[in-house]
């Protein structure tokens, strides 16, 4: 197939690379390093026609390929079919894979202007290496005979695919993932340059070139995180912008690590400090990429994440450890080989100091993200430790993010007072009282109002503080050179941002109510009227509820659907952006009285070989009524039915077998229920087959007393259509938003300083010496500040 011989091709030039590159670093021979970026530039280019064949195969509808098939349908959009190339594991390593090739073709140049070439794309290559090895393994081209052996017959090609997951079917899905794998991809490129300076025993003239690369990192990956939280709050009805998953912690963690390198980083450029932190912070940004993916992908989180991939195979489990294991080895070795030439400071440096205030920083930082780490492997930890997974609860990372939160924003503000090497205890005390009287005093308004807890408390005062101190010192150092005011900028948006986190949780308010068709009812101040439901298209529904306060009126419109993708009920929220506030409407539920009320419906999940009582009856669930000839229908699109084979019986009668079943007719799920003794209907809700573990199969079961429903249908007679939300008002959200849009701004202004800086020509250190006073003061500020 033309797929895999591009991949295989790909991974053979890839390892000639690797070769080429470390015979070169022996032999210097001028031939071998033309011949290894040639061969570099082959895998790129044999990287991107694998990408576009792939791509072709989905915009062509070529169902005969197990992913296409799994992943996309005619009736999607084209920018949602475009976006299936990364909605599985296989398609979402061959994005991280295109865009790790193209990185290394901007480092192919950058680190040949600076004399890292051979080491630095060495170690890259192996990256790369790594990734094409994955996508051997998980191949996006099988095809749908190979993936269902015996079961589809060799040269069958269904008419139409599965589709995409509706919870996928958004905008954000053409955005998110492909700025979330660029950001893996970047992180690469210091994790190369820190390997390649200790082959080199180079220690500090990595930096330069490696530092405007560590902040594209955090650039993108922090866009990509405001993008996941974004998308979370706008379209998944969470109610809120970070859920703590641990898809959601796979990108934060290397964001925390990449950060806290940066800091130590940008001091070790300034004072000759922290040069062995500044390796360790390094390895670990790209270190964690790998190890998150590794609990995201392997299937060890299956059971506790709605997000991680529940069982990609055993093979690919080996292969992330295999990852695991060889980058954090190289990273181990390289550390224990050359620990003790790393450079020591001479002279001890002073508490009172802005090189220690960043150092506690880092430290923080590094705290947070070692206990965000603990808490998402705790599957796996309590996996080995107990044999059996549990993960922690939501509130562990609350409790412990909020004192380290406060830290975290007290250095911030108190690092941009202090001096390089040694400050003046009391020009420093002075200059901290503005600060924070401000701070104390609008943090006490606060929660007296909000009636906040102590912690929460001192946790606004930190962030106010803060953002105080560093507008006052931002000022003075866009006054000198804009150029040098990244990192105020940075710290101003992680203020705000902090303050929304307060402002938008403690003041919210939240009340869950049943709204009557046409009956006004009072919910938070306002006046809210459900008026009724109209489909939208794909068997979507909008329900408008009109909302009146204070002479001003607007209409909300959430949607619910049901979803024969997930065999469920869709729930998408509405928000209306009121300045101050959202108000914020998630759809629980439709109850409409002149359909069969759920009264005297019991549902409950069965294994294959389970037997248990349900309400009146003893039910066993034998196994699915699914023949061969079904599944094949299936794939081909044509009308299926999935019965369940169940043994029912009552009061110790003799067991009668009863076949409900979920029928597809022309694209539309159907129930046919199954009844016994005329008295209790059976209807199939999910359905779960394991073919490589059929006693772990399992279905939903819902069994309807029917006389007991009938009851109270008729009690409910007469009654309009009743549509349960939850309403909620979020104030100052938009700080949250507008934070974490500062915060990057202040990443982009620092990148193209540290890239200015990083050219072979830039600026000699003697020549900043001698620039005027008042810059050479903004430039020290912002040193602290990034």
């Amino acid at each position: 197939m033309i797929g895999s011989v591009l991949v295989n091709v790909a991974l053979v030039t890839c390892l000639a690379t690797i070769l080429s590159y470390a015979v070169y670093r022996k032999r210097r021979s001028q031939r071998l390093l033309v011949s290894a970026r040639a061969l570099y530039l082959v895998t790129v280019v044999t990287i991107v026609a694998t990408a576009g064949y792939f791509l072709s195969l989905i915009l062509t509808h070529q169902f005969q390929y197990t992913y296409v098939w799994s992943y996309s349908s005619k009736e999607l959009s084209l920018p949602l079919l475009m976006s299936t190339f990364y909605a599985g594991q296989e398609g979402s390593f061959m994005l991280w894979t295109l865009y790790t090739s193209f990185f290394g073709v901007l480092l192919l140049r950058n680190s040949s202007k600076n004399g890292y070439e051979p080491e630095v794309m060495g170690v890259y290559s192996l990256i790369l290496l790594s990734l094409l090895v994955m996508i051997t393994v998980k191949s996006p081209f099988k095809l749908v005979w190979d993936s269902f052996p015996g079961q589809i017959a060799s040269g069958f090609a269904p008419t139409d695919g599965r589709g995409l997951n509706p919870l996928l079917q958004n905008y954000w899905m053409v955005i998110h993932p492909q700025v979330m794998f660029s950001g893996f991809a970047a992180m690469g490129v210091p994790y190369a340059y820190v390997v390649a300076a200790l082959i080199k025993r180079d220690y500090r003239n990595w930096i330069k070139p490696a530092t405007p690369w560590l902040v594209v990192g955090c650039l993108v990956l922090g866009t990509a995180i405001m993008m996941g939280g974004f998308w979370a709050y706008e379209t998944l009805g969470w109610g809120g912008y970070w859920g703590w998953d641990p898809v959601e912690n796979s990108s934060l963690v290397p964001w925390l690590f990449g950060v806290a390198g940066l800091h130590t980083i940008l001091t070790q450029r300034k004072t000759g400090r922290f040069v062995r932190t500044s390796f360790v912070l390094t390895l670990f940004a790209f270190l964690m990429v790998v190890y998150s993916t590794f609990l995201t992908r392997s299937g060890v989180l299956g059971d506790t994440s709605v997000h991680s991939f529940v069982d990609p195979g055993m093979l690919v489990y080996w292969m992330l450890v295999a990852m695991i294991v060889l980058f954090f080895g190289i990273a181990l070795a390289m550390l224990i080989v050359r620990w003790k030439e790393l450079p020591k400071p001479k002279t001890p440096h002073s508490y009172l100091s802005r090189e220690f205030a960043i150092f506690l920083g880092a430290l923080t930082i590094v705290a947070t993200a070692i206990l965000v780490t603990a808490g998402t492997s705790s599957p796996l930890i309590t996996d080995i430790l107990y044999g059996k997974k549990s993960a922690v609860d939501v509130s562990y990372y609350a409790t412990t993010a909020i004192p380290l939160g406060i830290i975290i924003g007290l250095l911030s503000g108190i690092g941009q007072l202090l001096w390089w090497s040694r400050s003046k205890k009391t020009s420093f005390l002075r200059s901290l009282i503005p600060p924070a009287v401000f701070a104390l005093v609008t943090s006490m308004t606060i929660s007296l109002l909000a009636g906040a807890e102590v912690l929460v408390g001192v946790f606004f005062f930190a962030a106010v503080f803060a953002l105080v101190s560093n507008l006052q010192v931002g000022w003075r150092i866009v006054k000198g050179n804009p150029r040098y005011a990244g990192g105020a900028i940075a710290h101003i948006g992680l203020a705000v941002m902090f303050i929304g986190f307060v402002t938008s949780s403690k003041f919210q308010d939240k009340e869950t109510v049943s709204l009557e068709q046409g009956k006004p009812r009072q919910v938070l101040g306002y006046t809210l009227t459900y008026m009724g439901y109209q489909p939208i298209g794909n068997d979507k529904y909008t329900f408008k509820v009109y909302a009146a306060k204070d002479g001003n009126s607007f209409t909300v419109s959430p949607i619910m659907y049901y979803s024969k993708y997930n065999d469920g009920l869709m729930r998408n929220p509405d928000i209306r952006n009121l300045y101050s506030h959202d108000f914020y409407l998630a759809p629980l539920s439709l109850e409409q009285p002149s359909s069969v009320l759920d009264a005297g419906v019991e549902t409950t999940m069965l294994k294959v070989g389970e037997e248990r009582t349900i309400g009146k009856v003893k039910v066993k669930f034998v196994d699915f009524d699914f023949p061969a000839n079904q599944r094949e229908a299936m794939l081909e699109g044509k009308d299926v039915e999935i019965g369940a084979r169940l043994m029912v019986s009552q009061d110790g009668s003799n067991p009668v077998e009863i076949v409900p079943k979920k029928i597809v007719r022309k694209g539309e799920m159907e129930d046919e229920p199954a009844t016994f003794a005329n008295a209790f209907e059976f209807t199939l809700g999910q359905l779960r087959p394991d073919q490589e573990n059929p006693s772990n199969s399992s279905v939903q079961l819902s069994v309807k007393d029917l006389a007991v429903n009938e009851v109270a249908a008729q009690a409910a007679a007469g009654k309009g259509d009743v549509l349960v939300v939850e309403a909620t008002l979020k104030p100052f959200i938009n700080l949250v938003w507008s934070g974490l849009i500062i915060l990057l701004l202040g990443f982009v202004v620092t990148i193209y300083r540290r890239f200015q800086e990083a050219r072979p020509r830039a600026v000699p250190v003697e020549e900043l010496e001698s620039t005027p006073a008042g810059v050479q003061t903004a430039v020290a500020l912002d040193e602290v500040a990034h």
